[in-house]
């Protein structure tokens, strides 16, 4: 995971423009990658991308602690997925069976059989599994860091996560039968 640069946390809380800037540079994509994880829409993960960085400015107050800054930007992300994903609910616009077609820059250089077989297995597994394995495999994150950012408790991410990668090897055991 990137490591938050030093000075940026102060220039941030300053408003210094050229600090979104940065920070926007740094975490676009992680925040796209787990937006698009999270909604199964490419279109709505960009839209997403622009809300949490609009946010960021006016948010950075609540921000406790600065070595906690990603999993804070990353739980910005969530809370505007969840919003959004009760706004299509209310308004009867989800299709549960969605599926995003688009590619992330790192389905851009996974596109190997193997991957798309696995990104199809985890786009099966049930949401609270397919989101912790997400945040501990490809966004590097601990497992505080991911209890912070989900509201559970360590022990249950760890046991989702271990149930999640225990789904996953029977699926790929099925599949290969």
């Amino acid at each position: 995971m990137t490591p938050v640069p030093p000075g940026l946390i102060h220039d941030l809380r300053s408003g210094d423009p050229a600090a979104l800037d940065r920070a926007y540079r740094l975490w676009s994509d992680r925040v796209f990658s787990y937006a698009a994880s999270i909604l199964g829409d490419g279109d709505a993960a960009e839209d997403i991308v622009q809300e949490t960085f609009m946010k960021l400015p006016a948010s950075i107050h609540s921000l406790e602690s600065d070595d906690a800054f990603l999993s804070w930007l990353f739980r910005i992300t969530r809370n505007e997925c969840l919003m959004l994903l009760r706004k299509r609910h209310r308004n009867g616009t989800v299709d549960e069976n969605a599926v995003w077609d688009g590619e992330s820059p790192l389905e851009r250089v996974e596109r190997d059989d193997m991957n798309a077989i696995v990104r199809e297995l985890l786009r099966r597994l049930r949401p609270e599994y397919r989101e912790v394995l997400l945040l501990r495999e490809y966004e590097e994150l601990s497992y505080a860091e991911i209890a912070d950012l989900t509201g559970a408790t360590e022990s249950s991410v760890k046991s989702r996560i271990f149930r999640a990668r225990e789904a996953l090897t029977e699926a790929m055991k099925r599949r290969g039968e």
